[in-house]
């Protein structure tokens, strides 16, 4: 029995793998629902046939970044190309994901799920530009009585305690901790939630990591305090 898809709007079932290679083979991918080629990378996996698994996702990853880049306005920092490539990533990970909520979601309304990723980048490249202002710092202790590193307010751009302040942070070796530090001082979770992104999945780490890196940071931001004012 021949298979593959019917007419140019049918796909093959997602388990049909000799289907979709006639398909592919035949340039018959952008005439497809997005949805149903997500369906089918899905169904291969990564461990699955690694040449049909690359055309498919090359081509799911072109159709997102023609999408994400109309979304994106170049009135963003770096003409927004942060926001796209941190959207993109995002996504193609899901791809792979079958049991995660946007993996589901590509499968069911790519591009209503590509249009809340887009905005959910948007808002994480506001609040970096937020993060990165010159912000006064200095000693506190939490109602368990933990030590703390409290921010206070923003002091004046280029003023000597903004650039005090900023020298500070920067004495912080690993930017990837620094950068951990600066989403949790902004009320990011560490781990995913409704609506939020999160800093284990925007570091692309675990929870357990990056507690740990804010740990060991604020660790490293008491004694340079304490330095400072010795």
């Amino acid at each position: 029995m021949k298979t593959g898809a019917k007419t140019p709007e049918e796909p093959p079932s997602p388990s049909d793998l000799e289907g979709w290679r006639n398909v592919s083979a035949a340039n018959g991918l952008r005439r497809l629902r997005p949805e149903d080629i997500v369906a089918a990378i899905q169904h291969v996996g990564p461990h699955g046939d690694q040449r049909l698994l690359a055309a498919l996702i090359t081509h799911v990853s072109e159709q997102l970044l023609r999408i994400i880049k109309r979304l994106v306005g170049k009135n963003h920092r770096n003409e927004g190309e942060d926001i796209i490539w941190r959207a993109h990533h995002q996504l193609i990970v899901a791809v792979l994901k079958p049991n995660s909520k946007d993996g589901q979601a590509l499968c069911k309304s790519f591009r209503k799920c590509v249009e809340f990723r887009v905005a959910d980048a948007i808002r994480a490249e506001r609040k970096y530009a937020y993060r990165n202002q010159p912000f006064k710092t200095q000693p506190g202790v939490a109602d368990d009585g933990e030590d703390t590193v409290e921010t206070i307010e923003s002091p004046e751009e280029g003023s000597e305690q903004a650039a005090e302040v900023q020298q500070l942070l920067n004495r912080i070796p690993d930017p990837r901790k620094r950068e951990a530090f600066r989403l949790h001082m902004d009320g990011c979770p560490l781990s995913p939630g409704i609506g939020t992104t999160s800093i284990a999945e925007q570091l692309g780490i675990s929870a357990k990591t990056a507690g740990d890196w804010i740990a060991e940071t604020k660790a490293l931001l008491k004694i340079e305090i304490g330095a400072a004012h010795d």
